[in-house]
């Protein structure tokens, strides 16, 4: 590399993206879509995937660990998606009526999820966790939920809480009334948990990602989840798990089934669509019924929940759905996804290292999750374990210029991955991952020669 720094050599390389930035500025809040896609000094665009890899305006090549923010297992444009999609276009992309597609879908995601006898689509993660909080309080009767501080569930008002640290802050936006229905809890904490439930009897349900806070950031282990799963139904509590990213991605029936533990609810998206936008809530008959007509009769507290969706079950998301779910089904996506995870962690552990930093990578399953600087004297990142780490310095408490300057430079060769990790895809190769660990090693180097690490 020559005497520019990292961010100079980034502007250079990437320089067609500065204009598109440019533009977009004019457009868009920030200039992107989507908070995560913000950038320093700007986000790289991107023209086209395939496989492991994204092409950016500038024909540049990078291998991709967002893996579409979850929802891609087998990669980009798998050819059986693709198929799916291209041959169900002709026939319509919205009929507005039931159709065949969004049967063969359902009966896809009862045969997969161990808990599943009941399902409603919707469009997104957020929309579905909407609908489960609902449907929990209009079963017991109650009107507050738990959630724990870190734990990602969507944007809408109710759950939004508690995700970004400083975790206590409310967010702007969001009327007291709505706040009071909140319990935040530490994560990891029966103790606290038991302690709301027995303090307040008017919690309806408890919502977490049963892989931890943002997939992992914030590890949960499976005995939480079982002490969890006991303290839920002797409060009379519905348990749900938000499986938006970990269904389908853990193990074919997703973390519920990876863990041997039934909640009472599950939420969908992301790997459920094939790529494509599209979510569910899915669970006990019980409970799903209070969308049905007959829960006029039946429901002691009220008429039915309402429910419309101008795209629930678009065929075009129901046809890559049923696509995806079938390789999903084989389970051998997640072997590869895993092994691939497993390689790069102890890769970039070792380079970490060999580095002297105090850095950690950290994971589960096809998670690869970064802290830059855990600030402890003599930890070496092959020896870190996250559970005894506090949530806040997991979730946050990384170094901003440190991470902005690791992103660039690892873009610079050739790898896309956020400053806080991604995921594995099937499509990802061991060459994929051997050059993954070669960038990072390169790029402390540079950032050393920047003097921005010792």
């Amino acid at each position: 590399m020559s005497s520019h720094t990292i961010l100079e050599k980034y502007q250079k390389t990437f320089s067609k993206n500065t204009e598109l930035a440019q533009q977009a500025n004019h457009i868009f809040p920030d200039g992107v879509t989507h908070d995560n896609r913000h950038t320093e000094p700007f986000p790289i665009y991107i023209n086209r995937a395939q496989g492991s890899k994204k092409w950016t305006v500038d024909e540049i090549e990078v291998i991709d660990y967002w893996s579409g923010h979850g929802a891609l297992l087998l990669g980009h444009s798998p050819p059986e998606i693709v198929e799916a999609v291209t041959q169900q276009m002709p026939h319509g992309t919205h009929y507005g009526a039931c159709h065949a597609l969004e049967v063969e879908w359902g009966s896809l995601v009862k045969d997969l999820i161990p808990s599943v006898e009941r399902i409603r689509f919707v469009n997104s993660g957020t929309e579905a966790t909407l609908m489960a909080i609902r449907l929990a309080r209009m079963y017991t009767g109650k009107n507050k939920f738990l959630k724990f501080a870190g734990h990602f569930h969507g944007w809408h008002d109710s759950v939004i809480l508690g995700v970004y640290p400083p975790f206590e802050m409310p967010v702007p936006g969001i009327p007291e009334s709505i706040i009071d229905t909140t319990v935040i809890c530490p994560p990891n904490e029966i103790d606290a948990v038991e302690k709301y439930l027995k303090s307040d009897p008017d919690i309806a349900c408890i919502i977490l990602e049963p892989t931890g806070g943002a997939f992992g950031t914030i590890p949960t282990h499976g005995e939480f989840l079982r002490q969890l799963r006991q303290i839920t139904q002797d409060y009379g509590v519905v348990l749900i798990f938000d499986e938006v990213i970990s269904g389908f991605r853990v193990s074919p029936g997703g973390a519920q089934e990876y863990y041997n533990i039934t909640p009472d609810l599950t939420t969908l998206a992301k790997i459920l669509a094939g790529g494509l936008p599209g979510g569910a809530v899915a669970g006990s008959e019980d409970l799903l019924n209070f969308i049905s007509i007959k829960a006029e009769k039946s429901n002691p507290r009220g008429k039915k929940m309402p429910h419309p969706g101008t795209f629930n079950a678009n065929p075009l998301s129901a046809a890559a759905g049923i696509a995806m779910l079938k390789r999903v089904k084989t389970g051998i996506p997640h072997e590869k996804v895993n092994r691939s995870a497993k390689m790069l962690r102890e890769g970039l552990v070792d380079v970490i290292d060999q580095h002297e930093l105090d850095w950690a990578v950290y994971g589960e399953f096809s998670g690869v999750k970064f802290l830059i600087g855990h600030g402890v004297d003599g930890l070496r990142a092959a020896d870190f374990d996250p559970y005894k780490c506090d949530y806040r310095q997991l979730k946050g408490g990384s170094n901003a210029l440190l991470t902005m300057n690791l992103r660039c430079g690892m873009l610079l060769n050739g790898i896309d991955i956020a400053g806080n990790g991604g995921m594995t895809m099937a499509a990802h190769t061991d060459e994929d991952v051997q050059q993954t660990i070669a960038a990072f090693d390169q790029t402390i180097g540079w950032m050393k020669a920047d003097g921005l690490l010792d």
